[in-house]
């Protein structure tokens, strides 16, 4: 545990200790509720609450390239665990649900409310549940929920991109939904991969222009995919943010 301070045990007992509070309680609301959306609204305090804990700034920039009425399925490099939190804050005018393995429903409390709140679960081992969950995924989108989809399907590290997984974008494609593609920057320096602990700093998320998929065929994935990858590629190399900084927590 070489590098570990005391102010990193505590902020590891805080994140801890909020996330078991408020997936119990996030637990018992979205019993009642149909897509969680109360239990999100709750959610999302906890993801701004234990970012300004943690001292971790997030500079957000391309966010006027978006339309708050409408629901995206947005496209993401994954670089940390600290990914979903940092993109809930960056996305706090939506309701949220993130596409994930089935691993995670095993971490404790934070895999209670991450079933809890009805985000997309899948088993990579089973094509057939993976299609199931994508369905589910697109009936959530048409009752206003947009979708996270972390493309590379798990943690890369630096600025090389991981090949894309495909069943996001055939979710965006069969449900007629704009894909926003993201990338997050930096998340790696404030947690990185294979660690627990949390320092502070300043991490970025970049929004490129929605790229609209309706009238596109599945037989078009493929394009998409190159599309996206490209755009997103760029985001992550760029020195300077897409557009004019939009808002930070500190």
């Amino acid at each position: 545990m070489s590098g570990v301070r005391p102010v990193h045990v505590f902020r590891v007992l805080v994140l801890a200790v909020s996330t078991a509070i408020v997936a119990a309680i996030v637990t018992v609301i979205c019993a009642f509720e149909r897509d969680g959306k109360t239990g999100y609204r709750l959610a999302r305090w906890w993801m701004a609450f234990n970012l300004w804990m943690s001292g971790v700034r997030v500079k957000v920039s391309g966010r006027e390239n978006l339309d708050p009425s409408r629901q995206y399925v947005f496209m993401s490099n994954h670089r940390s665990a600290a990914d979903i939190v940092v993109l809930g804050w960056a996305l706090w005018e939506y309701q949220i649900r993130f596409v994930a393995k089935k691993e995670l429903l095993r971490v404790p409390f934070f895999g209670w409310g991450l079933w809890a709140l009805k985000n997309i679960i899948i088993d990579r081992s089973n094509r057939v549940q993976a299609l199931r969950s994508y369905a589910v995924a697109g009936e959530r989108i048409r009752r206003g929920i947009s979708v996270v989809v972390f493309a590379e399907g798990t943690r890369g590290e630096g600025s090389e991109l991981l090949p894309f997984k495909k069943g996001g974008f055939v979710l965006a494609i069969e449900s007629g939904t704009p894909i926003a593609p993201i990338a997050v920057v930096h998340t790696d320096r404030v947690m990185p991969k294979g660690s627990l602990r949390v320092e502070s700093g300043e991490v970025e998320v970049r929004i490129a222009p929605p790229i609209e998929t309706a009238g596109v065929s599945v037989k078009e994935k493929d394009r998409i995919v190159t599309q996206v990858r490209d755009v997103i590629g760029r985001l992550t190399s760029a020195e300077a943010p897409v557009a004019k900084t939009q808002g930070s927590v500190s």
